[in-house]
């Protein structure tokens, strides 16, 4: 019977792989009968050996590309930290080193290694098994995420991404109303109010 596993050795590209278990953690190992190396799912799918899943490190470096506070540290660690607690992938907050060396090592490996789907999968996967014991959260509505956007970024930026990368947008918008993702920010209740002498984008 041939190998139904559909992967491929990193090392010497062969298919003849096994699942091997898991000897010494929660990931699943498989072995390479050709080259007798042991492999995890991230290195045969080539991502980096990280202590956090990759794909959560990738997923939040794809909104640092696209947010434009995120050139701030201090307010793209305070999201990074809130993400990686509510994924519960991390028991403690990262330092603003580790970020950097995320930026520096990881980000130029976004769209070559992992794609956007690949990483936002992973994440919302998780957050869809996580949900059976964690407090429920009150959704946002949506006209008022469009007001915080506009408010927060600028309407030109939200009809440009509208437009340029509507897949991000609509996750973007998803992650504030279901998930609290940037909640902190609707402590100001002025953040849910339209700009000043601008037409709201909720308004169409």
């Amino acid at each position: 019977m041939g190998n139904t596993l559909n992967i491929h050795c990193p090392f010497c590209s062969s298919a003849n792989i096994v699942k091997n278990g898991h000897p010494h953690s929660a990931q699943l190992e498989f072995f390479c009968k050709s080259c007798h190396k042991y492999l995890y799912e991230n290195t045969i799918k080539g991502y980096p050996s990280t202590k956090i899943p990759f794909p959560v490190i990738a997923y939040l470096l794809y909104f640092r590309k696209k947010i434009p506070d995120f050139s701030y540290m201090r307010k793209y660690r305070r999201f990074v930290n809130y993400w990686l607690i509510y994924l519960r992938v991390s028991d403690k907050e990262v330092s603003r080193q580790t970020i950097h060396h995320w930026i520096h090592e990881f980000e130029p490996l976004l769209d070559s290694v992992i794609s956007f789907d690949e990483a936002s999968n992973f994440c919302h996967n998780r957050i869809k098994n996580l949900a059976k014991d964690r407090p429920s959260f009150r959704p946002i509505p949506y006209k008022d995420v469009l007001r915080f956007l506009e408010h927060k970024f600028g309407k030109q930026f939200v009809m440009n991404l509208i437009k340029t990368d509507d897949k991000f947008f609509k996750q973007l918008v998803e992650v504030i109303s279901k998930h609290g993702v940037f909640s902190w920010e609707f402590d100001d209740k002025n953040s849910l109010e339209g700009s000043i002498g601008q037409r709201p984008v909720s308004a169409g």
